[in-house]
């Protein structure tokens, strides 16, 4: 009699025997890749199986009696066997912009996985990174954000986390003028395997916020020209370059550069359009092309206001040029509008001008 025949005489109908073929999976950790990843061995964008080991270069999974070292470059997330819900609804929040909700989940989350370290690891990270990312918009916690990081990096050196900590610190140290902690905590993250060149390109940002152009221009060079075409980190090192290049009093070329970038993105890339358009208008304000400026700051405001570190400045810089122009009632709009939206941001606190 045929296997299947025999189940179904049995009573076991063919619904709970596909749930018990999968009952192997459904109780694993899922590792979920990159979109676009360049790791093979993962199925439907995800490697399934007990996460036994993390490093800052791979994630070690078990697969029976086999297993597999996905690069953690390539990974997006981790979802733990286990892990109380309070994590992914920190997650929940954080993507939908609460971020008091998402760090009040995060540490229920961190004292709910008690005896599960990896789970733990991974809750502290997403509330200190959480807290980083309310920092670069308000001042007021940065103290607290760089706190909360260096407690992570000191428990948590070797871990896989190691790497997005250490950017997320040295980006705060360099918005906050804190140079000498940024420049030692770069040599430390130079020092992890394979990030060498992310601190190579946080050095160059540290160096023009120092205002050494020079040196910044020239590291900026080699970078981009031994990066991949079109990639997402050559177009962060062209970003930077603009930056460069208008700091020099280099116009045309900054200009030249940020419009390749706006062209090669995709039109919905929130995240590098609302950078480029920005910084095409500081490229243009500078050139004293007031009105071009003011175009591309717009640009950021009616399509990408979304983005929360970008809109912000966005918005600053409207009310500057309405200002400057003598057109005070809008400009007053695009002020109170920047109190109500985004009271705590550094933008928000600079001086009307």
């Amino acid at each position: 009699m045929p296997p299947l025949e025999s189940l179904r005489r049995a009573g076991i109908g063919l619904a709970a025997l596909s749930l018990a073929l999968a009952a192997p999976t459904a109780f694993a950790d899922v590792v979920q890749l990159i979109p676009g990843t360049t790791f093979k061995q993962g199925q439907g964008g995800a490697v399934r199986g007990q996460v036994q080991s993390e490093t800052p270069e791979q994630v070690v999974v078990s697969l029976g009696n086999s297993t597999i070292n996905v690069p953690t470059d390539q990974i997006e997330s981790i979802e733990y066997q286990g892990q109380p819900a309070s994590l992914q609804l920190g997650e929940t929040n954080a993507s939908a912009g609460r971020a008091e909700e998402a760090l009040a989940q995060f540490r229920k989350a961190a004292a709910e996985a008690a005896g599960k370290p990896l789970v733990v690891e991974a809750a502290l990270f997403r509330e200190a990174v959480t807290l980083a990312d309310l920092a670069m918009t308000d001042p007021g916690r940065v103290k607290e954000a760089v706190g909360k990081l260096g407690a992570f990096l000191q428990g948590h050196a070797k871990g896989r986390h190691v790497v997005r900590a250490r950017e997320a610190l040295a980006k705060l140290q360099i918005q906050s003028q804190d140079f000498k902690g940024a420049e030692a905590n770069l040599a430390e993250l130079a020092k992890v395997p394979g990030a060498a060149d992310k601190a190579a390109v946080l050095k160059v940002r540290l160096l023009l916020k120092g205002g050494d152009v020079q040196a910044a221009g020239a590291d900026l060079d080699r970078l981009i020209a031994a990066a991949a075409d079109n990639t997402a980190r050559q177009v962060e090192l062209k970003m930077v370059k603009a930056d460069a290049l208008i700091a020099a009093s280099k116009y045309d070329e900054a200009e030249s550069l940020v419009r390749q970038v706006i062209a090669a993105a995709d039109a919905d890339d929130a995240a590098i359009q609302s950078r480029a358009y920005n910084t095409l208008g500081d490229c243009l304000s500078a050139a004293a092309r007031p009105k071009d400026a003011l175009l591309a700051y717009l640009h950021v405001d009616l399509l990408y206001g979304k983005d929360k570190e970008e809109h912000p400045r966005a918005l600053r810089r409207i009310e500057q040029i309405f200002r400057k122009m003598g057109q005070l009632p809008r400009a007053d709009d695009y002020a109170q509008r920047l109190r109500q939206d985004y009271p705590n941001s550094v933008w928000t606190k600079q001086p009307q001008g």
